[in-house]
C-alpha cells in the first residue's frame, strides 16, 4: 500500500484522484507511435483542461496524438486553447502541481508565457500557488513508516501511489534512524523549485512578466507569502526586485502588507529599496505599520539604521502626507506606535490637513496611544488646517475617554475652530449627549456661537438631537438662550418647526420659547411649518397658542397661504379646522384659493372650496383663480373651478379673460376645459386690444392653438335629429366668432377702465402697461371696428397667412365661404369682370385696328395717312364706339380705386392696384381725342409706346382676374413663386451676363461694322443674354474672312457655354422645379387661401352698411333638399355626409393608440383611488399606534413630514 501526506495542504483537489503532486522527475516522455492508447470512449468525457489539472498524462497523449501529424495548426491551438476562465492547460498544471503533465504540454509546444486570466502566465500561476506537498516532514514519513508497519494510516494521510518520495526513502524505511529520513527528505526538491527553474531556466521565460495588472511573479510569491518562490526567483538571472505594477508597489510593498518577515529581508538582502514609494506615495513602511505588522517594521527600520536613512524612512509621506507614526497611530497598534516613537518619530508630525497624530488618535478615542504621544510632548492644543483641536475630534466622534483624558491634560474646553465651533457646539451639533454633559459640568461656556451665530441650543434643534437638547435645557443658563436667532434671525424653534421635528418644538415650548418670534422675513414658525408641509408641528404650534393660526408674514401670507401655494393637503385641512381664514387676503390681494390655481393644487383647491372659499375673487389686477389656473395650464384646476360656479366671463385689468390667458400662453389643456364648458359661447365674446391691434379668443387660437379652435369651430356646427340622407336634415352653422366685426360684446365681463398688465405669478406689484386695454364706450367700439375690418385682421386670413389647412378645411369655414359667394360674391366678381373684359376687348381692337390701319411713316416723315375707312363698321365699333367705351370704363374703373384709396388708405398700396392704375391711365391717354389729331400727321413713336405698354399691362391684370379662381390660380401662384425667386437670383445672373457682354464687346468690336450685337456695350449685353437661349451665330462671329479672332476669345466663349448655357440655365431650372413642387404639396392649402382672399376682396367692395346686413350669424342648411338645376346653382359646397367625416373623423392608428393611453390612464386612476383607500386605512391604524405609545409613554421620533403620502 502507498501513500502521500496532505497534512494542512491548501486548495486541496480531489476529482478524479486525491493526488494533486506528481512525480518530480518524471520519465522521459516516449514517442507518440509507442503510447499505448486506452479506447477513446474512457476519456471522452475529459477535457484537455480537466486532465492537465488532474495529472492525466494518457489522456493528454491520446488527444493530442492524432492531431500532431494530420493537422499541425489545429493541434497549436489546442494546446493553448483557452476555456471560458481564459486559463490553458499548462496554467491548470502549474496550478496544481502537475509537473510531468506541465514537461510534457511544454514539450508539445505549449507556449510558456501565455496570458491567461487577468494576463497571468504559468509562470505566475507557479510563484502564487505554494506546493504544499513539495517535502513531507520528517514525523510525516516515521508515521508512515509505522503505519506501513502496523497496517494502518494515520491522520493526514492519504492512500495513494508515493513514487514521489518512494526513492529517497527507500533507505529510510529500512532504518529506524530518525536522522537518516531528514537526510533523505532533504534531497527532494519542491513542486514550487522544480516550476520556478523548468520555466526560467529551461524554458526561459521572462522571470519578470508581467500580468495585467503590472504584477510579476516576484508580486505574486510575496502577496502569497511563498519563501520558496521567493527565494527560487531571486537566484534567477535578470530579476527586477523593484518592479512597479500597476499602482507603483513593488514586491517589498506586498511582503510588507502580509507581514512575512523572512520574505521581506530576503527582499532587502537582494537589494529592493525599502523607501521605494508606489502612485499614493506609500512605502514599505506605511504599509507594515498600517496592517500592525511589528516584526516587519522593526525588520525595515533595522535595515534603514545599518544604511544610516531611518531618519529618512520616518518622514517618508504618502500622498496624504502621513508618515509611519500617522498610520500606526490610525490602525490603533500600539506596539508599532512605540516603536515609531523610539525610532525617533516626530510626534507632533503634520500630514496634509495639518492633522498631528494626537488628532487621528482623538477621532479614533485610542486613549493609551494617546497618553503614549502626549507622554513623548504631543501638544493638546494642536491645530489642523480647520483649527480644530484634539479634543473638537474627539468631541465630535463621540470618544468620551479621550474627552475626560484630554480635559485631564489641561485641553481648553472653549477653544474655537474657523468657524466658531466649540466642542460643545460640535457635540451639540451632532447630537453626542454623554459629551455635552461632561463638557457642562466642565464649565464649557453655553452663550458662545459659531460663525452663524448659532447656539448649541440652536444646533441640537436644528439636527433633531432631543436627548441632546434637554439636557442643554437642564442647564440653569439655558433658558436665556433658548430664543437666540441666528443671522437670519430664526431661533430655535423657527429652525425645529421648517424641518418637522415634533418633539423638538415640544421640548422648546415646554422650556417657554417664544411662539410667535419672528425671523427676517417676517415668519413665524407656524409659517415655517406650514410652509414645508410639517403637519404634526403644526398642531403642535397651534395647540400651544391658537391666536398664531392667522398671523401674517411680511407679504401678508397667512399659514394657509403658504401651505396652500405648496401644496400640502393635510396641513391646509388642518389649518381651516382649526380656525384658519379661508378668504384671507395677501399684499396682492390672493386668496388661498388664488395661491393653490396659480400652483395646480387640485386637492387643496377643492378642500378650500368645501370651507366656502369665494371662488371668484380678484386682486389687484382683477385676476381670478380660474385666470390664474388658465394661464398656467392646469386644466384639471378650471374644471373644477367652472363646476363649482367660476365666472368664465370676467375679464382683467387688460381685457383678457380666462381662455385669452390660455391662449397667450399655448395652455392646449387648459384652453380645451374652457372650451368644452357649458359657458363656451360667453367666453369666447370678448374683444381686447393688445399690441395696438384687436383680437378675440378665436384669434389667438387659430394662431396658437389650432386644435383648439377646430374644437370651437366643431361646437358651431350643430345637427339635427334627422337621418344624414333625410331631406329634412339640417346643419346650423354658427358664424358669429368668424364674423364679429359688428358685433358689440361690451356687455361681457368685469373689466375697469385702468390699464396695467396682467398679474405676475410671483405676487409682485404690477406696472402699467398700454399695451392691454378693454374695449369699452362707443368711441372704443368705432374704433375697433375700424381694426377689425382690416383684412389681415379676419379670422380667415389669419388662417391663411399662419397655414391653418385643416381649419380652412372645416365644414364651418367652407359653409362661410359658400354662403359669401352665393349671396353676393359670385354676382360682384362676374360683374367686375365682365366690365373688365369688355374694356379689354375695345382696347385690344382698338390697338390692333389702329396699329394696321394708321399713319406709315419713313425716315421720320408720313409717306401714307393709312387705309382707315371711316365709314367701315370695324372704324365705327373700334375707334369710334370703342374710344368711349375704353374712356367711360376707364374713368369708372379710376373712381373705384380712389374709393377704395380712401376707404383703404394704408392697405391700398399694393403691386396689383399700381398696375391697374397704370392700365387704366394710360388708355386713357392712348385714346384721348386730341392726343390722336395732334399724331395724324406725325411719325412720333410716343402713341405706339404708350399704346404698347397699355395693351401689356391691360392683358397682365387679366391674369389678376383669373388668379382669383382656384383651379386656374394656382398656376398664376406657381408663376409668381418662380419670378420672385429668379428676382432674388437677378444680381448674380446680371453679373455673370455683363462679365460675358464686355468680355465679347472688348474681342469683337469693330467700328467698321458697328450695326453688329457686340457694336456697342449695351448691345453686347443684350446679344449675351440672347445667346443665353442658343443663338450664338458661330459662324459669323469665329469663322468671318474678315474678323482677326483673338485666341482667348474661343476659351472666354468656352468659359461662356459652360458657365451661362449649362451651370446656370440649369440652375434657373432646378430652382424653378423646387418652386413649382412646393407649391404643389400646398395646393390644398393655396386653393383655399385663393377662395379666401376672393370672398374678403369682394366684400370689401361693398359699403359698410351693406356689409352689417349680408354677413350673417348663423346660417341652417338643408343639403339634401335641392334637385336639378337647383341643386347645381344653390347646392351646398359638400354633402351632409363629408360634413359628418369632417366633425366626427375615423380615428387614425396615433388616435386610436391615445384613447387606449386613456383608458389605461383610466385604470391607474382606479389603483390609485384603491391605493388613497390602503392609505387611509393606513393613516387609521397610524392613529391607533400614536394613540398606544402615548398611552405607554413612549417616545419615537420619526419623520414630520406629510410628503410620505401617495397622492
Amino acid at each position: 500500500m502507498s501513500y502521500t501526506f496532505v497534512g494542512d495542504r491548501e486548495g486541496v483537489y480531489d476529482r478524479t484522484s486525491p493526488v494533486e503532486m506528481t512525480q518530480v522527475n518524471p520519465q522521459p516522455v516516449q514517442p507518440a507511435t509507442e503510447i499505448q492508447l486506452p479506447d477513446i470512449d474512457d476519456f471522452s468525457h475529459i477535457t484537455l483542461h480537466q486532465a492537465a489539472r488532474d495529472g492525466k498524462t494518457d489522456v493528454i497523449k491520446q488527444r493530442l496524438s492524432k492531431l500532431a501529424s494530420k493537422n499541425q495548426a489545429r493541434f497549436q491551438k489546442l494546446v493553448n486553447k483557452r476555456d471560458e476562465d481564459n486559463t490553458t492547460p499548462l496554467h491548470y498544471a502549474v496550478r496544481y502541481g502537475q509537473v510531468e503533465v506541465v514537461k510534457l504540454l511544454v514539450e508539445l509546444g505549449a507556449v510558456i508565457d501565455i496570458p491567461g486570466e487577468d494576463g497571468a502566465s504559468p509562470l505566475h500561476y507557479a510563484a502564487r500557488f505554494r506546493a504544499n506537498l513539495s517535502r513531507p516532514s520528517a514525523r510525516q514519513v516515521s508515521q508512515v513508516i509505522a503505519g506501513g508497519e502496523n497496517g494502518t494510516v494515520p491522520d493526514g494521510v492519504v492512500e495513494t501511489n508515493i513514487d514521489v518520495v518512494a526513492a529517497p526513502l527507500s533507505h529510510a524505511i529500512s532504518s529506524n534512524s530518525l536522522g537518516e529520513v531528514n537526510q533523505a527528505m532533504s534531497q527532494v526538491p519542491s513542486v514550487d523549485e522544480s516550476l520556478i527553474q523548468f520555466f526560467v531556466n529551461e524554458c526561459k521565460g521572462d522571470v519578470n512578466v508581467k500580468d495585467s495588472y503590472g504584477s510579476t511573479p516576484l508580486h505574486y510569491a510575496a502577496s502569497k507569502s511563498n519563501v520558496t518562490a521567493i527565494k527560487e526567483l531571486l537566484k534567477c538571472d535578470g530579476i527586477n526586485v523593484d518592479a512597479a505594477d500597476a499602482s507603483g508597489s513593488t514586491p517589498l510593498h506586498c511582503a510588507a502588507t502580509e507581514g512575512s518577515v523572512e520574505i521581506v529581508e530576503a527582499l532587502l538582502e537582494a537589494g529592493s529599496d525599502p523607501r521605494e514609494k508606489d502612485y499614493e506615495g506609500m512605502t514599505p513602511i506605511h504599509f507594515a505599520c498600517t496592517d500592525g505588522n511589528p516584526e516587519t517594521v522593526k525588520l525595515l527600520f533595522e535595515h534603514a539604521g545599518r544604511k544610516g536613512d531611518l531618519l529618512e524612512m520616518l518622514e517618508d509621506r504618502n500622498r496624504e502626507g502621513e508618515t509611519a507614526l500617522h498610520s500606526a497611530v490610525e490602525g490603533g497598534y500600539i506596539d508599532i506606535v512605540e516603536i515609531c516613537l523610539k525610532k525617533g518619530a516626530k510626534v507632533k508630525a503634520r500630514r496634509g490637513n495639518l492633522a498631528q497624530p494626537l488628532h487621528i488618535a482623538a477621532i479614533n478615542g485610542y486613549v493609551d496611544i494617546a497618553k503614549l504621544l502626549v507622554a513623548h510632548r504631543a501638544k493638546i492644543e494642536a491645530r489642523n488646517v480647520n483649527h480644530e483641536t484634539p479634543l473638537h475630534k474627539a468631541a465630535a466622534f463621540n470618544k468620551i475617554f479621550m474627552v475626560a483624558f484630554l480635559l485631564e491634560k489641561g485641553a481648553d474646553i472653549d477653544c474655537l475652530d474657523k468657524d466658531n465651533y466649540t466642542p460643545l457646539l460640535v457635540a451639540a451639533s451632532e447630537g453626542h449627549t454623554d459629551i455635552v454633559s461632561k463638557l457642562l459640568r466642565e464649565g464649557a461656556d453655553l452663550q458662545v456661537k459659531n460663525i452663524h451665530d448659532k447656539t448649541a441650543i440652536f444646533l441640537a434643534a436644528e439636527e433633531n438631537r432631543v436627548d441632546t437638547l434637554k439636557v442643554i435645557l437642564e442647564n440653569e443658563n439655558a433658558k436665556a438662550l433658548i430664543n437666540e436667532s441666528d443671522r437670519y434671525e430664526n431661533t430655535p424653534l423657527h429652525v425645529a418647526a421648517m424641518n418637522g421635528y415634533a418633539s423638538v418644538v415640544q421640548a422648546l415650548l415646554e422650556n417657554k420659547a417664544k411662539i410667535n418670534a419672528r425671523n427676517e422675513d417676517e415668519n413665524t414658525p407656524l409659517h415655517l411649518a406650514a410652509k414645508h408641509g410639517k403637519i404634526r408641528t403644526v398642531l403642535e404650534l397651534i395647540k400651544s397658542d391658537p391666536t398664531i393660526i392667522n398671523d401674517e408674514d411680511e407679504a401678508s401670507n397667512t399659514a394657509l397661504h403658504l401651505a396652500a401655494i405648496e401644496g400640502h393637503i393635510k396641513c391646509c385641512k388642518a389649518l381651516l379646522e382649526k380656525g384658519a381664514e379661508v378668504d384671507a387676503r395677501n399684499a396682492t390681494l390672493w386668496t388661498p384659493l388664488d395661491c393653490a390655481a396659480a400652483k395646480g393644487h387640485l386637492k387643496v383647491a377643492n378642500i378650500l372650496l368645501d370651507y366656502d372659499s369665494p371662488v371668484d375673487p380678484t386682486d389687484k389686477t382683477k385676476t381670478t383663480p380660474l385666470h390664474l389656473a388658465a394661464k398656467e395650464g392646469h386644466a384639471e384646476m378650471v374644471t373644477l373651478l367652472l363646476s363649482k360656479g367660476a365666472d368664465i366671463t370676467l375679464t382683467d385689468l387688460s381685457g383678457r379673460n380666462c381662455l385669452d390667458l390660455a391662449a397667450d400662453h399655448s395652455r392646449k389643456e387648459a384652453a380645451m376645459a374652457i372650451v368644452k364648458d357649458e359657458q363656451w359661447i360667453d367666453v369666447l365674446k370678448n374683444k381686447s386690444w393688445e399690441q395696438s391691434h384687436v383680437t378675440t379668443p378665436l384669434r389667438k387660437l387659430i394662431i396658437k392653438l389650432p386644435s383648439v379652435a377646430e374644437a370651437v369651430f366643431n361646437r358651431c356646427v350643430k345637427e339635427s335629429n334627422h337621418h344624414v340622407e333625410d331631406k329634412k336634415y339640417e346643419l346650423t352653422f354658427y358664424y358669429e366668432f368668424l364674423e364679429d366685426i359688428y358685433l358689440d360684446w361690451s356687455d361681457g365681463g368685469d373689466a375697469a377702465s385702468e390699464t396695467s398688465s396682467v398679474a405676475s405669478f410671483s405676487m409682485e406689484d404690477v406696472a402699467e402697461d398700454e399695451e392691454f386695454r378693454k374695449i369699452q364706450g362707443s368711441a372704443g367700439v368705432v374704433e375697433a371696428v375700424t381694426q377689425l375690418e382690416k383684412k389681415d385682421s379676419h379670422p380667415l386670413m389669419i388662417m391663411v397667412k399662419n397655414k391653418r389647412e385643416q381649419l380652412l378645411g372645416h365644414p364651418l369655414v367652407t359653409f362661410l365661404l359658400d354662403y359669401k359667394w352665393k349671396t353676393f360674391g359670385r354676382y360682384i366678381y362676374y360683374f367686375k369682370l365682365a366690365l373688365y373684359c369688355l374694356f379689354l376687348m375695345f382696347l385690344t381692337g382698338y390697338t390692333v385696328y389702329l396699329t394696321e390701319h394708321g399713319p406709315v411713316c419713313a425716315n421720320g416723315t408720313v409717306v401714307d395717312k393709312g387705309t382707315a375707312d371711316e365709314s367701315s363698321v370695324l372704324y365705327i365699333l373700334w375707334i369710334k364706339v370703342g374710344r368711349i367705351v375704353i374712356l367711360a370704363l376707364a374713368s369708372m374703373h379710376i373712381l373705384s380705386e380712389l374709393f377704395q384709396l380712401v376707404y383703404q388708405l394704408r392697405q391700398y398700396f399694393s403691386w396689383e392696384n399700381l398696375l391697374e392704375w397704370g392700365v387704366y391711365v394710360l388708355a386713357i391717354v392712348y385714346v384721348a381725342d386730341e392726343f390722336q389729331e395732334s399724331l395724324d400727321t406725325s411719325c412720333s413713336t410716343a402713341k405706339k409706346t404708350i399704346g404698347a405698354l397699355s395693351i401689356f399691362l391691360a392683358w397682365m391684370a387679366l391674369v389678376l382676374f383669373i388668379r382669383k379662381f382656384p383651379k386656374l390660380g394656382i398656376y398664376v401662384v406657381m408663376f409668381t413663386s418662380i419670378l420672385n425667386t429668379f428676382t432674388k437670383f437677378f444680381m448674380i445672373y446680371v453679373l455673370f451676363l455683363v462679365a460675358f457682354a464686355l468680355s465679347f464687346f472688348t474681342l469683337f468690336y469693330d467700328p467698321k461694322q458697328s450695326v453688329r450685337g457686340f457694336g456697342e456695350p449695351s448691345r453686347a449685353i443684350v446679344k449675351t443674354a440672347v445667346m443665353m437661349i442658343g443663338e450664338f451665330d458661330f459662324d459669323d462671329l469665329f469663322n468671318s474672312p474678315d474678323q482677326d479672332v483673338p485666341g482667348v476669345a474661343w476659351f472666354i466663349f468656352i468659359v461662356f457655354l459652360i458657365i451661362m448655357t449649362l451651370i446656370l440655365m440649369n440652375l434657373l431650372i432646378g430652382l424653378a422645379v423646387d418652386d413649382i413642387k412646393g407649391v404643389q404639396e400646398q395646393a390644398v392649402l393655396e386653393r383655399q387661401a385663393m377662395l379666401v382672399d376672393l370672398a374678403m376682396d369682394v366684400e370689401k367692395a361693398l359699403p359698410r352698411r351693406l356689409r352689417k346686413r349680408l354677413i350673417p350669424e348663423r346660417e341652417v342648411v338643408r343639403p339634401n333638399q335641392y334637385e336639378g338645376f337647383k341643386r347645381y346653382w344653390y347646392s351646398p359646397p359638400i354633402s351632409a355626409q363629408e360634413v359628418q367625416v369632417a366633425l366626427k373623423p375615423n380615428k387614425s392608428s396615433l388616435e386610436v393608440l391615445s384613447d387606449r393611453t386613456d383608458e389605461l390612464q383610466e385604470t391607474v386612476l382606479g389603483m390609485k383611488n384603491r391605493l388613497k383607500t390602503m392609505q387611509c386605512n393606513q393613516e387609521e391604524i397610524h392613529k391607533m399606534l400614536v394613540g398606544i405609545v402615548k398611552k405607554l409613554d413612549a417616545i419615537v421620533e420619526g419623520d414630520d413630514d406629510e410628503d410620505d403620502q401617495l397622492f
